[in-house]
């Protein structure tokens, strides 16, 4: 996997057959104080080439907050990467939106078929 960035991206392969086929359960675990938390710790997931992954993810109602490590064989931490995502607000309501774009449109259908309506009537006489 070293150097893969820099080879020609035509040469950029990932043999499969050395990956092993696993699956891995991360049980999220209601919070009395309105979250959920979910951990595959101590032992996480294979995840080929002899390195493990260990998850640590929280879920509250407007956020999610994840921690993903990557451990080698030997238990040295390679990776640590926490990934948070957050709501956006305002939420647009699509109703709202979905009638302004109407409007929108309706009003330039009607620009240009006036414009077409005065274009045609010039023509004819």
């Amino acid at each position: 996997m070293r150097g893969l960035c820099n080879a020609p991206q035509s040469t950029r392969k990932i043999p499969t057959s050395n990956l092993p086929i696993t699956s891995c359960d991360l049980n999220l675990i209601w919070q009395e104080t309105d979250y959920y938390k979910g951990s595959n710790e101590p032992n996480g997931c294979p995840a080929g080439f002899g390195l493990r992954v260990v998850s640590n993810v929280t879920v509250w109602a407007d956020r999610i907050d994840s921690l993903d490590q990557i451990f080698n064989a030997q238990g040295v931490l390679e990776v640590d990467t926490p990934i948070k995502f957050r709501r956006v607000y305002p939420i647009p309501e699509p109703s709202l939106m979905l009638g302004i774009l109407a409007v929108g449109l309706w009003e330039s259908k009607k620009a240009i078929s006036s414009k077409f309506k005065h274009k045609s009537k010039k023509h004819s006489k």
